[in-house]
């Protein structure tokens, strides 16, 4: 799952790993975090998925929607049942909000 990880990374994910070298699409990068999330994530790369996640929906609600298609619902309640500290998810979403708006 390395190669998820880059890609998501390199679409704006808040982690301190090395990008992939090129950006995806954004059909990528919802790919990607479908895979990621019904494979089941935790720790710091949960909460830096769920702060990129709840950054996409809110500040591009409909680029989120056209990407996530019928599992936008699903994709926001499972990230929404993460455990996040919330000084963390702020810095986390605030990078990912920066990070996204030179990809989206």
């Amino acid at each position: 799952m390395t190669g998820i990880w880059r890609s998501l990374r390199a679409g704006g994910v808040p982690l301190a790993t090395e990008p992939a070298p090129t950006v995806p699409s954004a059909a990528v990068l919802a790919a990607c975090a479908r895979e990621v999330i019904a494979a089941g994530v935790s720790g710091r790369e949960a909460e830096a998925l769920v702060a990129w996640l709840f950054a996409w929906h809110q500040h591009w609600p409909s680029s989120f929607a056209e990407e996530f298609g019928d599992a936008c619902d699903d994709t926001l309640a499972c990230a929404s049942r993460a455990a996040v500290d919330d000084n963390r998810y702020l810095k986390l979403r605030r990078i990912a909000i920066e990070n996204l708006s030179t990809i989206l």
